[in-house]
């Protein structure tokens, strides 16, 4: 690790503990498989908290320190997720950050709300921003046979 990444780390919204386990530690595990490891442990992840509705997954985004998630577009088939914020500007700027986890989550989560199979992708990561898209096949049906209990989301604090 670099000095300027402890520095930034160290002093910046995301936390060097975080910050260590998220964008140097996982990468260094992982290697090249960490994009595709963190978007099926984020799929994964969905599981443990599953919310019913767009404005519960906005609420949970930000209260597991993802970052400030914002619906910028939907249809039927696809949505357009935007994530933002001090940690997401921050890690960008370390060139290693990997939002995969948050986009299988993503994924997952609209998933349990359409019941149909549904994937995402990010679409472009810019000044403290990335902008994620995720499309349902509503023909191919959720292969969830689980019964999913929605968690009760306690609202956003306000300051």
């Amino acid at each position: 690790m670099s000095q300027s990444t402890y520095d930034q780390l160290l002093h910046g919204a995301v936390g060097l503990n975080h910050g260590v386990l998220r964008d140097v530690l996982i990468p260094a595990i992982l290697g090249e498989e960490t994009g595709g490891i963190l978007y099926w442990a984020g799929k994964n992840l969905a599981h443990q908290f599953p919310v019913s509705n767009p404005d519960e997954l906005i609420t949970i985004f930000t209260q597991l320190g993802f970052g400030h998630l914002e619906l910028q577009k939907k249809s039927a088939k696809q949505q357009t997720w935007q994530i933002s914020g001090p940690i997401v500007t921050e890690r960008l700027k370390l060139n290693q950050a990997d939002f995969n986890l948050e986009t299988g989550f993503i994924a997952q989560q609209i998933e349990f709300q359409t019941n149909a199979i549904t994937e995402a992708q990010i679409v472009e990561q810019k000044k403290g921003t990335v902008q994620i898209v995720a499309q349902s096949d509503l023909k191919d049906p959720s292969l969830d046979t689980e019964p999913i209990e929605f968690l009760q989301i306690e609202p956003a604090q306000t300051e």
